[in-house]
């Protein structure tokens, strides 16, 4: 069960005030004036209370996020144990660094009203006043709610998760972190990209489920009268490509597919294809397009090539 963290403060709150009505009472036993009492204590109790109730934040927002954290990892690792996921780890990578942020913003919220409040502010009109700047401040901000709204969704329904990589527009990279409001993408020549999470509309996961190696190989019109010989050659490349040990074991089924795409009056594209698994499916098509190249080009067929 999550700890209240309001309840902490709240305890140190009044033991302070108890202790600062302690040193007045004594100050005025020893002879010093109600006011140069209030003043003294004022000056000395509250600063003291102040940094106090800050410094328990910290710590509550720091070790309960830890906590949480920590809680969490246990469930993940438990639902692993049942169901055999290897995406727990990294989902409870996500959820637990927005529940910590959750957790960090009301222990703060927290202890700010509590601080206001032990400098003597009354929190009744300011709160009335903030519930009229804050729908006020809600016209405005509807980007922002959006993409608080938007990531809860997006770790709800699990889209994606720290690890993965992701396609958003004409961005894609690997996903280094996701907030309540924006995921962090690591593009492939290393620029961090931040992604407001209301701005994803259309999403692309290609990390999950299968994947597919596809090679275009452009051949000579000539080529079609061999086409026979021309598949063989072809599907004995991608056969030597996928029993290679870093291939063989990531290689689903249909494991091969040889085929025309296209033809015009002088060329004939011939497409050939192994499904694998996503985190393999770029070395699995260099490899594929370098060994279909070295075989065509030393029969002859090979006029110019493409990868897809």
């Amino acid at each position: 069960m999550t700890p209240d963290p309001g309840a902490p403060l709240a305890i140190l709150a009044t033991s302070v005030d108890q202790g600062g009505s302690w040193l007045y009472e004594l100050l005025t036993k020893f002879g010093v004036s109600d006011g140069s009492a209030k003043t003294v204590t004022d000056l000395i109790v509250r600063p003291v209370e102040v940094v106090l109730v800050a410094l328990v934040a910290m710590l509550i927002a720091r070790y309960g996020a830890k906590l949480i954290r920590r809680f969490l990892r246990r469930l993940a690792d438990q639902a692993a144990a049942r169901s055999g996921s290897s995406r727990a780890g990294a989902r409870v990578t996500t959820m637990s660094g927005l529940v910590a942020n959750v957790w960090r913003f009301f222990v703060f919220a927290i202890a700010l009203a509590t601080i206001l409040g032990m400098l003597g502010l009354n929190l009744t009109p300011l709160l009335a006043s903030a519930t009229i700047i804050g729908a006020t401040l809600g016209f405005g901000a509807q980007q922002l709610i959006r993409d608080y709204f938007s990531g809860f969704l997006i770790t709800v329904e699990d889209q994606f998760s720290v690890g993965e990589t992701i396609v958003v527009g004409e961005t894609s990279g690997v996903v280094e972190d996701v907030s309540m409001r924006v995921t962090k993408v690591r593009g492939s020549d290393g620029t961090l990209y931040f992604i407001p999470n209301g701005d994803i509309r259309l999403l692309a996961n290609t990390s999950r489920g299968w994947s597919r190696a596809s090679v275009d190989l452009i051949l000579p019109a000539a080529a079609a009268a061999d086409l026979d010989d021309v598949r063989r050659i072809t599907e004995e490349a991608a056969h030597r490509v996928a029993q290679r040990p870093e291939f063989a074991e990531r290689i689903t089924e249909p494991r091969l597919l040889v085929g025309v795409v296209s033809t015009d009056a002088t060329t004939m594209t011939l497409r050939v294809t192994l499904h694998t698994v996503p985190s393999l499916r770029d070395p699995l098509t260099r490899a594929l397009r370098e060994e279909a190249i070295a075989d065509l080009a030393r029969a002859g067929y090979l006029a110019d090539t493409t990868g897809t």
